[in-house]
């Protein structure tokens, strides 16, 4: 059984996912997980335009240590991204050997019921965040809750994940808090996990 000490992150557009997770197992990786989200553009005139919000595959890949180097740079090198920037990746440790790294960024996941995602990526974008990426899911329910023709409801929820500076982190969290529609007890949850590695994917013109 492979122990991994790192899960590799990358958001690209939708449609590549598939692509670049090819590029991994080249690379050596066994493969990956491709969710699909919304992302959501810091661009003020894309915001006006209403097409800010574009689909996004954020491809999970798990690796080793030894294996960091290599996959990072067959993603960051791989031919499928075009010569325009089209997305980023981050690394998260998922609790390896190496101690006292630097952590630049931060990635703040918040879990809540379907309807507050938006909201949520506003407060953060004024509080200094370039953006978000919110994913689709469900609770899982528990004795208890309420019941429709014999079905067990189960909320829907969104997760919205931001990668932020983690000089900026903070105000977003804090913004995030301050919400008045987040103040219902057990309508979410937050927390942090530090990333480092952050690479923009796609070469400039």
């Amino acid at each position: 059984m492979i122990k991994y000490d790192k899960l590799v992150c990358t958001v690209v557009n939708h449609g590549l996912g598939e692509k670049i997770a090819a590029d991994t197992i080249q690379a050596g990786a066994g493969g990956g997980t491709i969710l699909v989200g919304k992302g959501s553009s810091d661009s003020a005139l894309l915001r006006f335009l209403s097409i800010a919000d574009v689909e996004k595959d954020i491809l999970l890949t798990l690796i080793t240590n030894d294996q960091l180097q290599v996959v990072t740079e067959a993603l960051v090198n791989s031919h499928h991204l075009g010569k325009y920037p089209c997305g980023y990746l981050f690394v998260i440790d998922l609790g390896g050997k190496i101690m006292n790294k630097v952590y630049d960024h931060e990635l703040i996941n918040i879990i809540v019921n379907r309807g507050y995602a938006d909201d949520i990526v506003n407060a953060a974008r004024k509080a200094g965040a370039t953006g978000g990426t919110i994913l689709h899911a469900r609770g899982t329910g528990k004795p208890g809750d309420e019941k429709f023709f014999g079905i067990t409801i189960v909320p829907e929820k969104e997760q919205v994940l931001i990668l932020a500076k983690k000089n900026i982190s903070e105000n977003i969290q804090k913004a995030v808090l301050e919400l008045e529609c987040l103040n219902t007890p057990g309508i979410g949850i937050m927390f942090v996990t530090p990333a480092s590695d952050f690479v923009q994917l796609g070469k400039k013109s």
